[in-house]
């Protein structure tokens, strides 16, 4: 079983006449590169937009986390300026 495998592509007439020039290892050289390059962008733009999703959901967890420790920390807060000006501290 060979490793490549052949697919028929219809260009408009202006943008075969910029190939028409190559030989056919040349167009196929230059067909292989560029669907590479589609393939490579796409990938990165895809991987770009997982992460702004994983970091935009992240951020809704992390407020919701912070809401939740809001009372404790204003507690602990209230606590710590209590401590802090307490006779037995001075």
């Amino acid at each position: 079983m060979s490793q490549f495998q052949q697919i028929a592509l219809e260009l408009p007439e202006d943008l075969y006449s910029e190939i028409e020039h190559l030989t056919e290892e040349e167009k196929d050289s230059l067909f292989r590169e560029v669907l590479q390059e589609q393939i490579d962008q796409r990938k990165t733009s895809d991987f770009h937009n997982q992460m702004k999703q994983g970091y935009l959901e992240m951020a809704q967890i992390n407020m919701q986390l912070c809401k939740e420790f809001e009372d404790a920390e204003e507690e602990a807060l209230r606590e710590g300026e209590r401590l802090i000006h307490s006779p037995t501290y001075e």
